[in-house]
């Protein structure tokens, strides 16, 4: 993507999952094996799992936050990920008990994209 690279917080993101499923460890052993704090994946937590969930949602949301502000922030793009995030709960939910995302739990309000 033009101006705004991605592929870092998901690289990242992907990097904790993966050695948390490998070596069946907690995610706090994940994090500090790879390096990554607790809020950087936090922060950037609504990217991760809309692409995973709905790769075509998250290129929507990514295109229409880039056509509405020209040069979108990444917050920006985390707040409208974590908006549509809203309805995909119940399979986040699954997927995160599958080991398909990392077990963060965030309350209601992470949903209003604040």
């Amino acid at each position: 993507m033009t101006g705004l690279d991605l592929g870092g917080i998901h690289a990242r993101y992907e990097e904790v999952l993966r050695v948390m499923n490998q070596r069946k460890c907690s995610l706090a052993k994940a994090m500090e094996k790879c390096g990554v704090t607790r809020n950087t994946l936090r922060g950037f937590i609504g990217i991760c799992e809309l692409k995973i969930l709905d790769q075509d949602k998250f290129n929507t949301v990514v295109s229409t936050e880039r056509e509405r502000s020209g040069k979108p922030s990444v917050k920006d793009i985390e707040q409208r990920c974590r908006v549509a995030l809203s309805e995909y709960r119940a399979q986040s939910k699954r997927f995160k008990e599958e080991g398909r995302l990392l077990p963060f739990f965030p309350e209601g309000s992470f949903y209003n994209g604040k």
